[in-house]
């Protein structure tokens, strides 16, 4: 018989199903014997009991119910760099890191072009009588020059651009730089053409510069960007009626800023030494108290409270690799293995997000001054600050979370009113600071530049550019019966590697120096000059000898950008140190000898 046939045949077969229920039925009517919960093998439960340790136990009792106490203060003043004297009020719409990092925006021919756009467009929709002879004033005031302000290493694509805009818009970033000058009651480096008087163009650059503006955040205060050590050194302040608590953040080299970024620096009574009210706001100190039901803690892989029941198997313990050394994986461990269902956590609620709207201060120093828990026989316990604990002579109590300083350590928990999440651009200036033993000397390597164009472009692209427009010079010919060899007094590096001389300071420590070299080519004698802003071509530049380690620093300049609770968007543009990739090479060599037509 076929399967198909047998199917068929089982399928029109009738049947007959049924079911039998099975129920408890008692003998007794009585619960009384069920509810003793009789033990058959009590011996058994007790020889598991031992086994287990259970005997060694005291008997405790689950917290139930926690009163908590908690004193808050809010930071109210921000003091870029070292100096006291400018400490101002923080602005609290303003996350941390956008008070520290931020630096002024200058925009390149893109941005000016761009600008003057928005600024003709302005005039036209405006009530102003002739907008297109206005426009042709501020053209002819503000214009895009023809020539390149650094033809030597301009890209082919910011030329070509140039040539279109040039004479045909407004250079919108002077314009802003001429009219915010007049605007705070100074002289503009470029006046404002006579048009600027027509009776509708007030409202035309007043909207101009609100728009500017918006764009990025930009500081009002001092930059506390430290040169000489490649990081940020800033402080926060808690000035309150008793004392004042300063934390500083001495080597913040950019990006993520946590508690653990700060230093507790002192606590000094306010009347003697701390500022004016007027000069910092002072703090608002509130005490809270709170009534909470503890919870406990749970993690992935933590022990199951019950005997009997089956653990995930997701996080195994006992395959951590931990050496005798270990001691950070050890107490975890044994925090998770042996002690994981002891601990209990109590919310506490602190306003900390930042609101670009609300003036509201954010940041918090939190501590608590009480706490008693009530466990499941009624008992009431007062838990005391782990900093509290008797230790020995020349020891220091367990802590954590907190601030601490030189011999010091604060009982506060900061909250500092940080950033969330980010979006950062791609660096638009790059600049890796390496040691090089062959020179004895280290060299501040300009990997990427901003161009004309507002984005960032490969130097040593650019000074390849360079050799085929100006190369060196050309090499002595060989003459029969002539010299056979040659002397070179320098060999020179790229265009974008900047000599960092070591110099002694007369306090006698080691700085590096920026250095520049006189590079030859066809034209001439040509000196490396630094063109980014992280190495401050303006100005004598200096590093301390410590701020390039034997791994080499990285500094890149980028765009960041974010957004507040209530959605306000902050845009900036930030600096970030970090290690770089380890020693190099010029290829400086001095006093080389070689033969006719070996180099």
């Amino acid at each position: 018989m076929s399967l198909q046939s047998f199917v068929d045949k089982v399928k029109f077969t009738p049947s007959l199903t049924t079911w039998t229920r099975i129920e408890p039925q008692p003998r007794d009517a009585s619960m009384e014997r069920s509810l003793q919960a009789q033990v058959r093998d009590p011996l058994w439960l007790l020889a598991r009991q031992w086994q287990v340790g259970e005997f060694l136990g005291d008997d405790a009792g689950s917290p139930i119910h926690a009163t908590i106490a908690a004193e808050m203060r809010t930071i109210t003043t921000y003091r870029p760099g070292f100096n006291p004297a400018s400490t101002v009020p923080i602005d609290p719409t303003l996350p941390i890191e956008v008070h520290v990092e931020r630096e002024p925006v200058t925009l390149e021919m893109r941005g000016s072009a761009q600008q003057g756009l928005y600024f003709e467009n302005l005039i036209r929709q405006s009530s102003v009588a002739t907008p297109e002879t206005v426009i042709a004033a501020f053209r002819a005031t503000f214009p895009i020059a023809v020539a390149s302000p650094d033809p030597t290493y301009a890209p082919p694509d910011a030329l070509r651009f140039r040539s279109i805009v040039a004479g045909r818009v407004t250079d919108g970033e002077a314009l802003y730089a001429s009219a915010r000058a007049v605007a705070a009651g100074q002289t503009p480096t470029i006046p404002l053409p006579a048009a600027a008087s027509d009776p509708g163009m007030p409202a035309v650059i007043t909207s101009f510069l609100a728009f500017r503006g918006s764009l990025f955040s930009e500081p009002t205060t001092d930059n506390p960007w430290q040169s000489q050590n490649l990081d940020y050194e800033f402080a926060l302040g808690s000035p309150a009626s008793e004392e004042t608590i300063t934390l500083e953040a001495p080597e913040f080299p950019g990006g993520h800023l946590d508690w653990y970024s700060f230093s507790l620096n002192e606590t000094v009574p306010t009347a003697t030494q701390a500022p004016s009210a007027t000069q910092t706001p002072p703090a608002q100190v509130s005490t809270t108290t709170f009534d909470f039901l503890p919870n406990q803690v749970v993690f992935r892989g933590m022990p199951d409270s019950r005997w009997w029941n089956f653990e995930d198997a997701v996080t195994d313990f006992g395959q951590l690799d931990v050496e005798h050394v270990d001691l950070a994986k050890l107490l975890v461990m044994e925090f998770a293995l042996v002690y994981g269902n002891d601990w209990f956590w109590v919310p506490i609620p602190i306003q900390v997000g930042i609101s670009g709207s609300d003036p509201t201060p954010r940041g918090t120093l939190s501590r608590i001054t009480n706490l008693v828990i009530t466990d499941t026989f009624g008992v009431r316990t007062l838990i005391r600050p782990s900093e509290q604990t008797q230790v020995n002579a020349n020891e220091s109590p367990w802590s954590m979370f907190k601030v601490s300083g030189e011999n010091t350590r604060s009982d506060f928990i900061l909250m500092a009113p940080t950033l969330g999440v980010t979006d950062d651009a791609d660096p638009l200036e790059e600049v890796l600071f390496l040691r090089d033993d062959m020179a004895a000397m280290a060299w501040a390597i300009e990997h990427r530049l901003p161009s004309e164009l507002d984005s960032a472009t490969d130097a040593y692209a650019l000074y390849q550019q360079r050799l085929k427009d100006n190369p060196p010079p050309t090499p002595l010919p060989i003459v029969a019966g002539g010299p056979a060899i040659t002397y070179t007094l320098e060999t020179p590096p790229p265009d974008n590697w900047i000599p960092m001389v070591p110099v002694l300071s007369p306090a006698n420590e080691l700085y590096l120096r920026r250095g520049t070299m006189e590079v030859p080519t066809k034209d001439g004698f040509m000196k490396l000059q630094a063109r980014g802003a992280i190495l401050e071509p303006q100005h004598p530049f200096f590093v301390t000898d410590r701020a390039v380690p034997r791994s080499g620093t990285q500094v890149d300049r980028y765009f960041r950008y974010t957004r507040s609770s209530d959605g306000t968007i902050f845009v900036w543009l930030a600096r970030r140190s970090g290690q770089g990739h380890g020693s190099g090479w010029s290829g400086l060599r001095f006093d080389l000898v070689q033969k006719l037509g070996a180099g």
